[in-house]
Parts: C-alpha cells; structure tokens; sequence
C-alpha cells in the first residue's frame, strides 16, 4: 500500500541545543500536543517517550539521539531528540545529517551555553533551516529582551522574534504570532507586537526584490506571502524565527507546530551531495521514484531486535521485500521489515519514501554514513553519499577486565559499543599492550564503562593510559650496517647502507630502492623494507612509533650462501636505528583544540592554569550573558584529567569542547625526560 503522504509533505526535524535546554520536554510536548502519544512524557519522572535508556533516566539527560513521529496539518513529521552535552557531540551530528530543520532550544533562565554555538554552525554549514526556541520562558529570571539581544549579538540579525511572550516568568501565560498579531494587545507582552512584526517583516522582504519594492511603497503584504516568504527566508538562511516555549505547560506548542508545518523545509528544499564513479558532487534528487539512495545515521544494538539500522532514505521507494545493497561492502540484504520509531516502540511499515526516516534490523554489515542502494530491479545507484563528519575522541583510558573470565566478552562488548558510537574508538596499544578506548570527555568514558557492565556484565579497571607520542627526524643522514653471524653450519649475513630524508608532516613512510649492479639481489630488498618497516613500527629513542620519513637504500652486499631474507631484515632495520639517531631525532605529541567556556571571574584562573600546561592561548570571546570564552592549543598529555580538573576550578560552571589538532615537536626538556624514561624500561626489561 503507497504511503498516504509525497517527499513535500515530510518535515525532518532534529531537537538541539546545549544539556538541559529542555529539547527532551519539547519533545515530549510536541508528540503530545499532536496526539501521537495518550500519555505525555516527563523527564522528572522518568517517563519521557524520548528518553528510553536506564542511564539516561537514571542521569537525567539525553545520551543517544532517539526518533519520534507525528502527524500536524497534513505534514508527516519527524522528530530527532539529540544529547545537549559535548560530551555526546556525535550522536547530536547524527541527528544534523538527517534532517532539513533544527530546532535549537536556548534555556531562557540561562542563555546560550558552550554546545548552543556548535550546534549553530553545523547546521549553517549543512544549509539546514534553523529556529531558535527559547524554552523555561515560565521559570525564575526571566529577561526575554536580554536573551533576544543576546542571540542576535551571537547568530546575526537574521534571528528575529517569531512568537511573541504574552507574559514572562511565573506570568508566561501565552504567545503571539509576530506575523499575525491580535488587535488587542495584552499589557505584559515584553516585546510589543507592533515592533515585532515590523522587524520581522522588513527581514523576509529583504531577501525578495519584488517584496520589498511592495513593501517600501508602503502596500501592506498579505500573510500567506508573508509565510510563503518567510519558508523561502528560513531555507536560504535569510531568517532564523525566535519563538518563546513553556513545554510543561504546553505553551506555544502548538504554534511551534504551525510553524514547522508552514514554514519548515521539506527534503524538496536542502540539497545533499554525494559522488558517483569518476565524479564527485553530484546532487541527490529526492524523487519519490527515482533509484533508491538512503543513508545509515545511526545504529543500535537492541536487546530483543538485534541490530537495528536507522536510515534516512534521500531518493526512491524502500519496500520491505526488497534486496538492499551498502555501497561500501557490496553486500546483500533484503531488509524483511521497516520500522518507524516512537522512541522504543518499533511500528513497522510496509514502505517509505524519499525523505522518510525507518529502521531496518539485523543487517549486521551497516555501519554510520553507509549509503544503501537497491538492486538492479528497482534501479540500482552507484551514488555513495557524503560521510557524515565527526570530531575526533581526544580522551583516552586504558582499561582492563576486572576477572580474567571477562577477557573474551570485553572485546565484543567494545566493538558493539564502538559500532553505535562513532566519537568511541579503542586500540590495543602495541608497544605498551594496553587496550585503549578513547572518547570524547570523562563524562562520555564513564557511560561507556557503565554500558560494558549494565549490556555486557563486564567490570572494568581504568587508568590514564601512554600518550600517544611519535617519532620523526628534522635533516638527512646515512648509514651503514653490517649483520655477520657464525655459530656452526650456516652463518647469517647481510650488509646494507641507506639514507634517511624528512618527509612533511603527514606524508607518512616511503620507500626508495636505489640499489645498482645488483650489490643487494632483488629478493632481498623486501626484506630490507620489512625491517625498516618493523623498525618505524617500534620507534628507536622512546617506543613510539616514527613517521614522515623517507628511506632510500643505495648499496650494500651479500654473501652467495650465508645471506637470507632474515638476515636483511635484521641489516636494514639495524641501519635505519643508526641513521634515524643521526638525523637530528624529534618526539612529536598530539596538540589539541580547546574550547573553554566559563563564567568571566574564572577566567584568569583558567588562563593561568593554560599556561602551566603549556598551552597557547589563541583566541578569546567574550559573551553577552557574562561568560568568557578561551580558545587554546595544549598538548594532549597536559589536559588528559582536564574536566575534573575545570570542575574543581569552577564549581562545575565551566564547560570545554575539544578536537584534534596537530602534532608537534615536543620540547627538549620534555623530550629527555620521556626518552631517559623509555631508556629505564629498557634497561629492566633487559635485565628481566
């Protein structure tokens, strides 16, 4: 049976803002309010649709992005409810990946927070329709002209009230259409109507040249332009409407839902790219029959289900009897059911299409930003979408199981983890033998270890684990090694001379064979390569591992019985020590970006403390609402405690964000140290 409603008819919308902004009580509010639910949800309570995980209710906040729906004014609406802390960034970019419109909550009582900004810009950057919803309108301190001020000063004047407060504080009691405002006004509207809707007027005609030479002539524009403008505005960036919201009280619910309804983009209006063979940027059409392209954004791992893939399909029609394709693997599958999400309740579907967002379960070979496509029947695509782009987990911990009978279970319970989690990874760390997970924040590690006890009934010790520090040089040298051995029967030799040259910063490992006259037979020069291979594998001064280097081996000589490839590779590597130590040795660490926020009497404290952990301060901000943000670059081995560390300096007001940046020189002093301690292990392990 064909779906009752066409890819126009969709409105994909993702909840965002900072922790506690209210999204999930929004959320709540929204389905409610729209008759999807019998019962509303609470977050206080522990009932919320939205929040579904035992560690979400037991903590109080979102942890994983979940999927609601409902039906308003013949629009099929899709709701993501997305974690506010940036602890949990990437399952908040998952939600931005699968949607046309952000709703981006703003607590009234405490304005924007350190994830608001991140949120912000993502969306600008994926042309995504934004609403900033001022949510708590009805709690203590309220100061709505001051939060307005305070949002245009941070996003631009294209952020311009849309629902007006009839009230604030304890005295919230309703909302106004800015677009259509009554005639008689009440006393306590802190913004008053008549300016409303002059600013919000003269910001959508701004963008249409026919509207505004309408408008400048003084002819008063009727309000279905009005609105049909305002969804042009709202799609080209032009305008980000401010609407005021007390969920709990389901003030301005409703006409929040009005407003997605009339003026939220449907897939019709964002465009999404992906590349084809020998192409790259090519646009996904969203047409309801045309090849079927859809995309994993996020994956679970369902007690009863198994492993439940959600999709965002972006072209065709998905049947549940139809054989799917993952572009990346080439695999196979026929999906059998579709699901539609209502937070944990699964509905199953016989189709969707373009624009619709479903569930398929136990196609275990689906990972997040797989682009899916049909068989050959059903017009098959060789269209991969755009990967989704997610910050890289700068925060490690070496754990290890608390019994030796967890050993089996933990590496399963990981890569399930790591599976959902796309800012989780873990390694075994060859040189040290730790297994190392690193996320996104403390925060973030602690419900990693939770989910390992709570899903898997594996307990966990945890320490700061080896900073992963490399190695490199900084000038040319060469060198020359001779491996001869004779201990009875066949001896072992093999001599090999080669230089080393710096590459640049990222170029890796590459290796040059410049051997003439045949002084090194071809056979053996893999062997040669294998050796320096193990020996970049392995570091020379400290143990870690050496990196942009080029190694060219020019000369040598064998012997007709006593060389082999073992005895190469024992040359070469052996070599390559030598001229590695000769070339003017560096240790690199990992320098990340950090993104301090805090109230404005901590932020000398926060400085200074940047600088003993040397970091460079590289930018400074300075917000309406009193905070003061610090941008820096600090080593990574510097900041690895560094949210309880923030905690203590602040009384837990101070927030940080924190990526990836480069990897540089350490300094001399430090460098010593490190290597005169590696020099020590060294020294025990040999005398062991």
């Amino acid at each position: 049976m064909p779906t009752s409603y066409h890819v126009g008819d969709i409105r994909n919308i993702a909840l965002a803002g900072h922790g506690a902004s209210g999204k999930t009580s929004l959320a709540d509010a929204l389905i409610f309010a729209a008759g999807a639910v019998v019962r509303r949800g609470s977050v206080d309570d522990g009932t919320s649709i939205s929040d579904v995980e035992d560690e979400e209710k037991r903590r109080h906040f979102t942890i994983d992005c979940h999927l609601l729906h409902c039906e308003w004014t013949g629009k099929q609406v899709h709701l993501i409810d997305s974690p506010g802390y940036p602890d949990f960034i990437g399952n908040a970019l998952s939600a931005l990946a699968a949607v046309e419109n952000v709703v981006v909550t703003i607590s009234a009582p405490l304005g924007i927070e350190v994830n608001t900004r991140r949120i912000v810009d993502e969306a600008k950057r994926l042309g995504l329709g934004r609403i900033i919803a001022l949510t708590k309108m009805d709690g203590d301190n309220i100061d709505v002209l001051k939060r307005v001020e305070q949002i245009r000063e941070s996003f631009g004047s294209e952020c311009v009230p849309f629902l007006l407060p009839i009230g604030q504080g304890r005295g919230f009691r309703g909302v106004i259409d800015a677009l259509n405002p009554p005639v008689d006004v009440p006393e306590d509207c802190p913004i008053h109507p008549v300016e409303a809707y002059q600013m919000l007027v003269e910001q959508i005609v701004e963008g249409d040249e026919a509207l505004m030479e309408r408008y400048l002539v003084g002819e008063t524009i009727p309000l279905d332009e009005l609105r049909k403008a305002a969804c042009k505005a709202i799609g080209n960036g032009h305008l980000v409407p401010i609407v005021c919201i007390g969920a709990k009280r389901d003030i301005g619910v409703r006409e929040l839902l009005d407003l997605l309804s009339d003026c939220g983009l449907s897939p019709l209006e964002v465009h999404r790219y992906g590349s084809s063979p020998g192409v790259d940027d090519v646009e996904v059409e969203p047409l309801e029959e045309g090849a079927v392209v859809a995309q994993v954004f996020k994956t679970t791992n369902d007690l009863f289900m198994g492993k439940l893939s959600y999709l965002r399909i972006h072209s065709g029609r998905l049947t549940s009897d139809m054989t799917l394709t993952n572009l990346r693997t080439g695999k196979t599958q026929k999906p059998g059911h579709l699901y539609r999400l209502q937070g944990k309740t699964q509905e199953e579907v016989k189709e969707a299409i373009a624009g619709d967002i479903v569930a398929v379960a136990k196609f275990d070979d689906l990972h997040i930003s797989d682009t899916v496509t049909a068989g050959m029947a059903h017009g098959a695509t060789k269209m991969t979408l755009n990967a989704i782009r997610f910050p890289t987990p700068m925060v490690p911990r070496a754990i290890e199981p608390k019994t030796r009978e967890d050993e089996p279970r933990i590496s399963a319970g990981l890569t399930k983890i790591a599976d959902e989690d796309p800012t989780f990874t873990f390694r075994r760390d060859h040189q040290t033998h730790e297994l190392v997970i690193s996320g996104m924040s403390e925060l973030h590690l602690d419900v990693i270890q939770q989910r390992l006890k709570s899903r898997f009934k594996v307990d966990v010790n945890t320490h700061v684990p080896h900073v992963p520090y490399l190695e490199t040089i900084t000038s040319e040298s060469e060198a020359h090694h001779r491996h001869k051995k004779q201990t009875g029967g066949r001896g072992q030799f093999a001599d090999v001379q080669l230089r080393v040259r710096p590459l640049a910063r990222g170029e890796g490992f590459k290796f040059v064979d410049a051997v003439k006259g045949g002084v090194i037979p071809n056979q053996y020069v893999p062997a040669v390569e294998k050796g320096v291979r193990e020996a970049l594998d392995r570091g020379v001064m400290s143990g870690n591992p050496a990196v942009d280097i080029e190694v060219e081996v020019f000369f040598g000589s064998h012997h007709a019985v006593d060389s082999s490839e073992h005895a190469f590779r024992t040359a070469g590597a052996q070599a390559f020590r030598k001229a590695f130590m000769q070339a003017r040795p560096v240790l690199l660490e990992p320098i990340v970006n950090l993104q301090v926020t805090v109230p404005m009497d901590k932020f000398g404290d926060v400085t200074a403390d940047l600088s003993t952990r040397r970091g460079h301060i590289s930018g400074m901000e300075v917000m309406s609402d009193g905070q003061q943000v610090v941008q820096a670059e600090v080593p990574l081995s510097e900041v690895l405690r560094y949210a309880t560390d923030l905690k203590s300096m602040t009384a837990g007001r101070g927030s940080y964000t924190m990526d990836f940046c480069s990897y540089e020189p350490v300094p001399p002093n430090v460098q010593q140290n490190l290597v005169d301690r590696y020099a020590k292990t060294r020294v025990g392990i040999e005398e062991d």
